[in-house]
């Protein structure tokens, strides 16, 4: 019987291991809400790719895509954190910045840009090719830099 009750504990343990794993990678604590948290709600997501392509090539800017799906901690962390950021904020008003959750509106789009991880952020020039990609979660600063230096490729 000992040795059933330590079983029962691995099991335990490692089934409240594998509930806590995200859905991206990064670290920290998982976060509430929806998708479309507070911060997040703060910037100007268009839904639909085509539109929020017509608008960067008549606006001249390159097009971040936030592929999301409901169930992921990680990408309501990011929205909680990094795109609450007043400086991540200012920093998005270069790019036009488009949602699309990768298990609804943006399934195709989300094959079409081989994401398998959520969060997937992807960069495009307003012609729809890829200039850049963060995959997982990123704190503000990390997000930051990696953003200007996609910037700087377009």
């Amino acid at each position: 019987m000992r040795r059933a009750s330590l079983w029962s504990v691995v099991l335990v343990l490692a089934a409240a291991g594998a509930a806590t794993v995200g859905c991206g990678g990064g670290a920290g604590s998982s976060g509430s809400g929806s998708a479309t948290a507070a911060g997040a709600a703060a910037l100007p997501w268009e839904e639909d790719l085509p539109k929020a392509l017509a608008r960067a090539s008549g606006e001249k800017k390159m097009v971040m895509v936030d592929f999301y799906t409901d169930w992921c901690r990680w990408c309501k962390r990011m929205d909680q954190t990094t795109f609450a950021d007043a400086n991540v904020q200012k920093a998005l008003q270069r790019v036009v910045s488009v949602r699309l959750n990768a298990e609804k509106n943006g399934r195709a789009a989300a094959a079409r840009f081989s994401v398998d991880g959520y969060p997937t952020i992807v960069f495009l020039n307003a012609s729809g090719g890829e200039v850049g990609r963060i995959p997982g979660y990123l704190e503000p600063g990390p997000f930051l830099e990696e953003l200007e230096d996609i910037l700087k490729r377009a």
